[in-house]
């Protein structure tokens, strides 16, 4: 792939990670189409794109429809001549234990976070197959490696897309297309203020206070922190990787260590963790009593 002439479509490029990445490739004079429901965000993002020497294609679409996915893809082909790059970025998290969560929250989540990798890859790699190259890049999260708690629909549908990325790449064994699962932690974005069932924001802070606190009670040492990034940090990162055939991209320094570590010894690293997850369900019920 000739990094210097990019075509990409990116899902969910209105704000958070996908504008940041949007606006990372515009910087190189690439060709983006933008894809996001809401179209005021979507203009603004396309002018910045404009502004800082890309070329955007604006595109509102329903990344969980299959025929609006599908014609988002032709139509940036139809624009453009070509689509070397597919950012799967669209995604949602949500707020409830497994036993509280609706029929409709499960569908919901699943449908944005993994059915939409169906609707976009599919007819990208059509496209990818014919040039003889191509990326695909879907972002996972460090939730689709190590169970968190409140939020089992979500991380079981980011292990789903770290599955998807590992069965894509089979298929895709010597067709000179890659593909690469891409795995942040916290990131400074509206994701955790537009889960569904509620924002997190406020979990977040109590689990981290009370978790410390239940940890020193239970003589628990926990695992290392990890930075919150900036949106633009892990653009960078996946900019950096574009055209490569690296199978998993860890964003966050540390990150990698503590799934490395989980997998070698889940029932360690999981005592390491349980003070967090006890606080976090104190914390979770504390809210639903109360009405938060």
């Amino acid at each position: 792939m000739d990094r210097s002439r990019i075509t990409a479509l990116i899902t969910g490029a209105s704000s958070g990670i996908g504008r940041a990445i949007a606006l990372r490739l515009a910087e190189r004079g690439a060709e983006i189409a933008l894809v996001a429901r809401r179209g005021e965000l979507l203009e603004q993002a396309a002018a910045e794109v404009r502004e800082r020497g890309g070329t955007p294609l604006p595109i509102i679409c329903d990344v969980t429809i299959r025929t609006e996915m599908e014609m988002a893809v032709e139509e940036t082909i139809a624009r453009f001549g070509r689509l070397d790059v597919l950012i799967n970025n669209a995604g949602r998290g949500h707020f409830a234990l497994i036993e509280d969560t609706p029929e409709e929250q499960i569908e919901n989540i699943f449908r944005v976070n993994v059915f939409s990798l169906w609707y976009a890859t599919a007819p990208a790699i059509r496209q990818m197959r014919r040039q003889g190259s191509g990326h695909v890049i879907n972002i996972s999260s460090l939730a689709g490696k190590i169970g968190y708690p409140a939020n089992g629909a979500y991380v079981a549908a980011k292990h789903a897309v770290v599955g998807f990325t590992r069965a894509l790449r089979a298929e895709l064994a010597g067709s000179g297309i890659a593909a690469t699962v891409v795995i942040p932690s916290g990131v400074l974005t509206e994701w955790a203020e537009v889960t569904e069932g509620g924002a997190m924001m406020e979990i977040f802070g109590y689990e981290a206070e009370r978790g410390g606190e239940m940890a020193r009670e239970m003589g628990v040492e926990p695992l290392p922190g990890l930075p919150l990034l900036q949106a633009d940090d892990v653009a960078i990162a996946i900019d950096g990787i574009i055209g490569l055939g690296v199978p998993e991209l860890y964003t966050h320094p540390g990150s990698r260590e503590i799934v490395e570590m989980y997998e070698r010894d889940q029932p360690g690293t999981e005592r390491r963790l349980e003070p967090f997850w006890l606080a976090n369900r104190e914390g979770y019920l504390k809210l639903r009593n109360t009405g938060g």
